[in-house]
Parts: C-alpha cells; sequence; structure tokens
C-alpha cells in the first residue's frame, strides 16, 4: 500500500511560484447526471486511487449525510490538480460536485457546505480522495480534494499516549490561483469561480449549555485564536461510560471530533473518510493541527443543513454514540483509534441563587486537556446562566478546588475562595478565575502538569453591595493621625493606617484599622503609602480578550516565580477582592520599574463585601 501511495506525477511543469493548475478546456457536463456505479464503496480499506491517474474529465462518486445518518451520493468530476497546493509534496485535486438524478446533497448549501469535510470520493472502487477544502467568499460548486495517497498516510503515524498540552491553532492551508486559473477554471467548471482563495472548509462546532449571547462570544474568540470553526447551539452528550467504543463509524457516515461532553458539548462535525480495522480516518484537513491528540471520536446525528448564503451554510448535528478516541490531528486529517475511549479532566460545578433557593449541580468532562481552560469559561457559565437567568445588579461568593498531578506523578490540590459584586454581569469574573488558574497551572514553564479534576462552586443574589474607599489617614508609634499630604518617620516605627468606607448608595461608613511597621530597607528613601480594595488590586481583565488568549492556549500568565510552587503560591495568595491592603511602596532606584519590586511592608484584612477605591499619602523615611 505504501508505494501506491507515495506514486506522485505531475500533471503540468511547474513554473513561477511552482503551483499551476491543469484544467480541461472545455466545458463540465451538466450537473444532476447518474452517478457512477461504484460497489465498493460501503466496504472498509478501500485502495487509494493513483494520484498520477488523476486527471480532468475523470468522475467519481461522493458520499456525505445531509440528515440522520446515513450516507448520500453525490457526483463530483474532476477539473484538474494544484500542484503543492496543500504544502510541499503535497498536491490538492480540484472538483466540481453536483447532485446526482433526483439527489438533494449539493443543493442543500448552494455548493460545498460546512459539514462535508472528509466526504470520500470513489473512482472505479478505489478512494480518491476527500471533500475537504472550499471558496471562503461565496458558495460554490468547486473545491478541493485532499489526495487519499496523503490521507492514508496517516495509518502509519506510531500512537502515543501523550497529547500536547497547548492548544495552538496555526492558520489552514490555503491556495490562491491566479486571474488566468480562475478564468479556465470557471469555463471548465460551466460556473463562476469565487473571489478569494481555496481553504479548509469551516468545522462546524456542536456547542451545548450556553445561550446565544455566550455562544456569540465564543464564536468571536475562536475567529480571534485563529480557530476554523462555526459554532452553533446542539445538544448535549454525556461522556462515554463503557471502557471501550459502542458504535463504529462508516464511510461517509457523520464524524464528531468531540473536546467535551457533559455540560458543555462541544465536538467539531465532520465526515468519515476511511476505515479499517481498527482505524478510522476524517475530515481530510486538520482540526487544531496538534499532531499527537486525544479528542472523542463520536457518531453524529444530522439535523439539517442551515442554508446561509453570506457566511457559509453548515450541517447541524448532535453528538451520537462513542467511536473511540482522535489520536492524531494532522494537515490530512484525523485519525482516531477504534479500540478505546478517551479519560480527560472532570469539571463539577454547583451554583445556588440565594434570592430563589435554586441549586444546580453540573458535570462536563473535557477529553482535549489542552483545552480545559479554554472550555472552562463556559462550563462555568453554563451552572450559572441556569441558575442566576439574568444580567445587571448582582454578588457572589465562590470557591475553586484544582487537581492533579505533577513531575514524578506527585498529587496537587489548589484551593481558592473569592467575592464578587457586578452591575453588569457577576458571572463573569468568577468563571475567568477559575480558568486562568487552570492556564497558569497547566501551561506554567517549570513541570508537566495534567489536570484531572475541577470542582468550582458559587452563591449568587441580585444584591449589588460594595464598600468604597473614602479616605485613609496614617498615624505613627500610636501618635494624632498625620494632618497634610507627607508622613515623617524612621526606621523601624509603627504605622497605624486607618481606612474609612462607605457601602453602595449609603451615608453609613465603617473603618478598618491596618498595622505596618517601617523597614531597614526603606531608611533613606521616599515612597507612598496608600489603600487600596482588593477589587482593584485584582485589575480584572477583558474577557473577551482572555477568553481568546485561553483558546491559543499558550500560557495567559506573566510574572510568574520561577518554579510550579511559585505559581501555585501565587494563585492562591494573589489579592481577594473583599480585601483591603496597606501598602508601603518605595520609589524606584536607579533603573528599577515601578513593578520591578514587591512593597515594603503590607497588611491586609478581610472584609464582608468587596472593596474598591485607593487613597495615597507620601511618606519620608529618615
Amino acid at each position: 500500500m505504501a508505494d501506491t501511495r507515495r506514486h506522485r506525477r505531475r500533471l503540468v511543469p511547474a513554473a513561477g511560484a511552482g503551483v499551476l493548475l491543469a484544467l480541461v478546456a472545455g466545458s463540465m457536463t451538466a450537473p444532476a447526471q447518474a452517478a457512477p456505479q461504484v460497489s465498493a464503496r460501503a466496504v472498509e480499506c478501500p485502495t487509494a486511487y493513483p494520484l498520477a491517474s488523476v486527471a480532468p474529465g475523470l468522475r467519481g462518486e461522493g458520499q456525505t449525510v445531509v440528515t440522520g445518518t446515513t450516507p448520500q451520493p453525490f457526483v463530483v468530476d474532476v477539473l484538474g490538480v494544484l500542484e503543492d497546493g496543500l504544502g510541499a509534496g503535497r498536491d490538492m485535486i480540484i472538483v466540481k460536485v453536483s447532485d446526482v438524478a433526483g439527489g438533494h446533497v449539493v443543493d442543500q448549501g448552494s455548493g460545498i457546505w460546512a459539514g462535508m469535510s472528509g466526504s470520500p470520493v470513489y473512482v472505479d472502487g478505489k478512494l480518491l480522495g476527500s471533500v475537504s477544502y472550499g471558496f471562503t467568499t461565496a458558495p460554490s460548486p468547486i473545491g478541493g480534494l485532499t489526495p487519499a495517497a496523503d490521507m492514508l498516510d496517516l495509518l502509519d503515524l506510531k500512537a502515543t499516549s501523550t497529547a500536547r498540552s497547548k492548544q495552538a491553532s496555526p492558520a489552514s492551508p490555503k491556495a490562491t490561483l491566479s486571474t488566468a486559473a480562475k478564468t479556465k477554471l470557471a469555463a471548465a467548471a460551466g460556473v463562476a469561480t469565487p473571489k478569494g482563495t481555496l481553504q479548509q472548509l469551516v468545522s462546524p462546532l456542536a456547542v451545548s449549555g450556553i445561550g446565544t449571547a455566550r455562544l456569540d462570544k465564543l464564536q468571536a474568540a475562536t475567529d480571534a485564536a485563529g480557530w476554523s470553526v462555526k459554532a452553533y447551539a446542539a445538544g448535549r452528550r454525556s461522556a462515554p461510560t463503557a471502557a471501550a467504543p459502542t458504535s463504529r463509524p462508516q464511510a461517509g457516515g457523520n464524524f464528531a471530533a468531540t473536546l467535551s461532553y457533559g455540560d458543555l458539548t462541544a465536538a467539531a462535525i465532520g465526515t468519515t473518510t476511511y476505515v479499517c480495522g481498527d482505524q478510522a480516518i476524517a475530515f481530510g484537513h486538520p482540526f487544531n493541527l496538534s499532531g499527537p491528540a486525544s479528542y472523542g471520536a463520536n457518531d453524529a446525528t444530522s439535523i439539517a443543513i442551515v442554508t446561509d448564503n453570506t457566511l457559509g451554510s453548515f450541517k447541524m448535528a448532535n453528538v451520537g454514540p462513542s467511536f473511540g478516541t482522535v489520536d492524531q490531528d494532522r494537515t490530512a486529517g484525523i485519525r482516531a483509534d477504534l479500540t478505546a475511549v478517551p479519560s480527560g479532566s472532570v469539571v463539577s460545578t454547583r451554583v445556588k441563587n440565594l434570592n430563589s433557593g435554586k441549586v444546580r449541580d453540573g458535570s462536563t468532562t473535557v477529553v482535549d486537556r489542552g483545552s480545559l481552560p479554554g472550555l472552562l469559561p463556559d462550563i462555568v457559565f453554563s451552572s450559572q446562566d441556569a441558575v442566576f437567568d439574568e444580567w445587571g445588579d448582582g454578588a457572589g461568593s465562590s470557591s475553586w478546588t484544582i487537581s492533579g498531578t505533577r513531575a514524578g506523578g506527585k498529587t496537587f490540590a489548589v484551593t481558592r475562595t473569592n467575592r464578587w459584586a457586578s452591575r453588569d454581569d457577576v458571572t463573569i469574573d468568577p468563571a475567568f478565575d477559575v480558568a486562568s488558574a487552570a492556564d497558569a497551572l497547566l501551561n506554567n514553564d517549570f513541570e508537566d502538569v495534567r489536570i484531572d479534576k475541577v470542582a468550582f462552586a458559587n452563591e449568587l443574589s441580585t444584591k449589588f453591595d460594595q464598600l468604597h474607599i473614602t479616605r485613609m489617614r496614617v498615624s505613627v508609634n500610636g501618635g494624632p493621625y498625620v494632618k497634610g499630604d507627607l508622613v515623617q518617620a524612621k526606621v523601624g516605627d509603627k504605622l497605624t493606617v486607618r481606612v474609612d468606607m462607605s457601602p453602595f448608595r449609603s451615608t453609613t461608613s465603617s473603618y478598618v484599622k491596618l498595622r505596618m511597621t517601617v523597614p531597614k530597607s526603606a531608611k533613606g528613601q521616599v515612597g507612598t503609602v496608600s489603600a487600596t480594595g482588593g477589587v482593584d488590586l485584582a485589575q480584572a481583565g477583558d474577557d473577551d480578550a482572555s477568553l481568546e488568549c485561553l483558546l491559543i492556549g499558550q500560557g495567559c500568565a506573566s510574572d510568574t516565580e520561577g518554579s510550579l510552587d511559585g505559581v501555585i503560591s501565587q494563585l492562591t495568595s494573589a489579592p481577594r477582592n473583599d480585601a483591603v491592603t496597606a501598602q508601603l511602596v518605595l520609589e524606584p532606584q536607579d533603573d528599577e520599574s515601578d513593578d520591578s519590586a514587591p512593597p515594603a511592608a503590607a497588611a491586609t484584612k478581610l472584609q464582608k463585601l468587596t472593596v474598591t477605591g485607593q487613597k495615597d499619602i507620601e511618606i519620608a523615611v529618615r
């Protein structure tokens, strides 16, 4: 088989950039022709049609699912071969698709639609390739096949037990056609050629558990992160409970590459190209190009082809029973091991609405562990939105524990609690808090980490209340509070910092006293004594930018300590939103930046509400 797969022949001489198109000069036969008889198309383990024999005018039959789970035929006419169209040594077969007489596959999306990725094409009982590429600017029956030989090479890759933990998503392969090539292509196909390039078909991304507003934000973030997906609302699928797969794929049938199961089921929908023994191949292009992978491999039931002549039509499907595990994610497609189901990180959520008393316990299993930080916000949203069900004024009190294993098989567990308040959406910050912690642990620079469990809990109410710092005064060694804007002190002096606070929309006030000692390091220096609320110290970032970073999966944390223990310490000691903190901060010396050194002294006290605001006074140390 290897010799057949590797035999390649150029259809036209290379010139210029080395990429030319061999096209027929005449027009193609009209659509709605009877498909060729392909007796071997339902048989497993077909051989690859030799690329050397591919020429304009060759006709084959494709198979894909429109609704349900049964593949339907469509006609595929070869227009030519784009040399190195998928990279050095990787050709793309350019085709035109059409419906068989009385068929309704291509007309469902006015051409090639998202979800056809991996649809096998047969000629004389042999596998020519899979429909995997299309134009990006408008619906078109013209597209690209990934040659069977390149896809079958995936069978030879060695299995690995370690998937990459980082969810990098480089640009997908694409092919740009010259004006002359497009003119020939249009003449050969008998249809206009759209503007733009031939790119891998977008993968419909089935997502359960979140509403349309969250789904729109997820789509925007995946776009920014470079994922080639179209997110849509779908039904949930529980994680496999059996030790072995409960279903088997069929060529031309639906294939779901599943990142997570449960409350937040997330899966890319495509088509199975090839099945043989304990392996299957699908898509004909990468999902995330992770190399070694650990996604769920699942069947899916197609509901409909959603027609969209502006953004592109796509298949809407629900994730079905397990086929096994996707263990390779490469340029020519994804490969599945049909003997075992994947394990994953189990995320449990418990959310209570203090106004209604409603409680929800949720569970999601993330089998692509590298995407855990990027999926965590929406996993948390799925429970919070179901229980709280509103935006606007709100407050919350959350806790989370992240546990797993580190270098040497040692176990770890990190726990943190915090309070929240918002006049916009109180569910956002708690979700990104636990996701950012998972990102800091999983993508640290010091040790390999596997996260096994995440337990998240939050109690929410519609009552917004928050303390605001209104005044700060400083006393030295128990004396009267300093008047004016400068505190005079010496090394060893005891500073008492009184911080006055007022609740939201209230004329009442409260205060707290914090005590610090002027250290020896401050001698002869000037600086600032400040009182700051925890909300301001935390400096929450933009959630849209945060989600993009988490989905890229290359580590969003900065300025971490030089060990995993240091990362854990930073997570557990980070400022809480309900804290009032007094700090003695010295002016930088020499070339030090303002943020290069920690405070010379600090003291913190927790309150029963979140605290915001900051007051400062200068200090000179003798």
